[in-house]
């Protein structure tokens, strides 16, 4: 047996080596773009069908039909989205220049919980990082405009692509994924309907009890209601502790302040409506959506936000659900976890071939069946 290795082998190697290191510097000088291509593929996936029927029923042409349907979602998403972050840049430079009010606030806060109940969990040095963090998060919020406008704007140029060259995209993908023809169809409606779920529940949800919040913070005359609204809204997303991160210190606040009615009134407003939302609304729809497990969003959420920030709110529990599939599919394709060796994979494959022709087998007598009568 000779020891040398075959040039093609040699050149195999380095191909792979080049391919890597190029790989690793579009990684480390374009990895901030990645949220944009998650988004992209998010857009996609909810966008297919619709441009799909204006191609079909209204005989649009492709970019025609990728313009509008980019259009509406700019409508939707970013002209909202950009409301909200211009109504927190305005509301966090004041408090950027003056932090002393995060201090002041929680002192309140701290000084109630423990004259009247005795706990005293936000002590000095507690209270002197917490406003400290509160503060570098609304400076992030002023230096990050224009990070998220970039983003923002690649991810419709990466989505403009994606929807005018959709179908040669997915033939590729499916061609490329080295599966049976039916673990590609489980994998890629797997895919499929998880994005749909979270990327149509976890902003419904969010909305509701934003707005359910805002209303309550507004009749039981809080200061600051749309403020507060919004952020209910936003820490919404943030799984286990949700909505209550807002209305919770907003109640306890309240009732620092002497406005006892106020504060037992927003809290069992909140407590009740907002907290219902949350354990009704989010569940039902992704059971209807796509049925998933609640312990699979919370760890996916756990998961996506510290791997891929806010877009991981949709990517986190496909990363699950994936890992959960390919498991599945594992066991389909190759059987128990054992060793595969060559004769093994050629008994399976033949296997598998030997399954297929009974089924055509089948499938002709049938026909010829029809066709004799």
């Amino acid at each position: 047996m000779s020891d040398t290795v075959e040039p093609r082998k040699i050149y195999q190697f380095i191909l792979i080596g080049v391919i890597f290191v190029i790989a690793w510097v579009l990684w480390r000088e374009l990895g901030f773009l990645f949220p944009s291509l998650l988004g992209a593929i998010a857009l996609y996936i909810l966008l297919k069908d619709p441009m799909a029927w204006l191609m079909k029923g209204k005989h649009m042409k492709n970019w025609l039909a990728a313009a509008l349907l980019m259009v509406m979602t700019v409508v939707v998403i970013v002209v909202p989205s950009w409301f909200i972050i211009k109504l927190l840049i305005v509301k966090a430079q004041p408090l950027i220049a003056s932090p002393e009010f995060f201090t002041e606030t929680f002192d309140k806060i701290n000084s109630y919980l423990a004259d009247t109940l005795g706990i005293n969990i936000l002590n000095q040095d507690t209270l002197m990082k917490f406003s400290g963090k509160l503060t570098g998060f609304a400076q992030d919020i002023l230096n990050g405009t224009f990070r998220t406008a970039m983003i923002l704007v690649f991810m419709y140029l990466f989505l403009f692509f994606m929807m005018i060259n959709g179908r040669k995209m997915e033939a590729f993908i499916e061609k490329t994924l080295p599966f049976s023809r039916e673990n590609k169809d489980r994998i890629l409606n797997e895919v499929t309907s998880m994005v749909r779920s979270n990327a149509i529940t976890i902003p419904t949800v969010a909305f509701l009890q934003g707005t359910i919040a805002f209303l309550g913070y507004l009749v039981f005359g809080i200061q600051e209601a749309l403020l507060l609204g919004v952020l209910t809204a936003i820490s919404s997303m943030i799984p286990v502790i949700g909505a209550m991160l807002v209305y919770l210190p907003v109640t306890i606040y309240t009732l620092a302040i002497g406005d006892i009615s106020s504060g037992i009134g927003v809290g069992l407003w909140c407590f009740i409506l907002v907290g219902s939302v949350d354990n009704v609304a989010r569940f039902l729809l992704q059971k209807r959506l796509a049925n998933v497990h609640p312990l699979i969003t919370i760890l996916g959420v756990i998961l996506g936000t510290k791997l891929f920030g806010l877009i991981g709110l949709i990517f986190g529990p496909l990363t699950i659900t994936l890992f959960v599939v390919l498991v599945k599919i594992y066991f389909s394709e190759f059987g128990a976890l054992t060793l595969i060796t060559p004769r093994k994979e050629g008994q399976a494959l033949e296997g598998r071939r030997q399954k297929a022709e009974g089924k055509r087998k089948g499938k002709r007598k049938k026909e010829k069946g029809k066709s004799d009568v």
